[in-house]
């Protein structure tokens, strides 16, 4: 069996899941996990896909020749389940945005050597004054010599709206 990775970008319409998912299907692949999002008019995912090593360049070919979409596969590894669930925090940040709010918060994030597992982010009006408030939910996993007060304090020190909430165990 092999391992794949699919990203896939192209304009929005009806069906385009369903597409994929039966490609899928059709080569005896198993769908392992994703993440898709409507952005700006477009459509962009990217799906861990497990399928037999004979199928992969008829699968690939197959992707190909999705209509008005780039795809890219790449092979990856198996999935390890080394890692826990308890062993992942879930940081749920609240705070205006900004220029810069993502990278500031990657570094933080980086400051204390977390792995970043999932990175999920959005834009919201605040709901008294309207303003624009961003919202990230990120999973990350913290090595042994750092520790949730330094990973929270590197984070509130992006500012004095910056509110986080940590959560072990995904």
């Amino acid at each position: 069996m092999k391992n794949v990775v699919v990203t896939f970008i192209g304009k929005d319409k009806a069906g385009l899941v369903d597409q994929l998912a039966r490609i899928i299907f059709d080569h005896q692949g198993n769908w392992l996990g994703s993440s898709m999002s409507h952005l700006a008019g477009q459509f962009a995912g990217i799906v861990q896909v497990e399928l037999p090593e004979l199928e992969l360049a008829k699968f690939s070919l197959a992707m190909g020749k999705l209509d008005d979409l780039q795809v890219m596969i790449q092979e990856g590894n198996k999935t390890s389940g080394e890692i826990e669930a308890e062993d992942l925090l879930n940081i749920n940040v609240v705070c205006n945005d900004r220029a810069g709010i993502v990278q500031e918060l990657t570094r933080a994030l980086h400051s204390v050597d977390a792995n970043i597992e999932q990175l999920g982010s959005q834009l919201e009006s605040a709901p008294t004054t309207g303003s624009l408030l961003f919202r990230a939910s990120v999973t990350v996993l913290l090595p042994e010599h750092s520790s949730i007060e330094q990973l929270t304090d590197a984070i509130e020190e992006l500012g004095d709206d910056v509110m986080v909430d940590v959560e072990y165990g995904c």
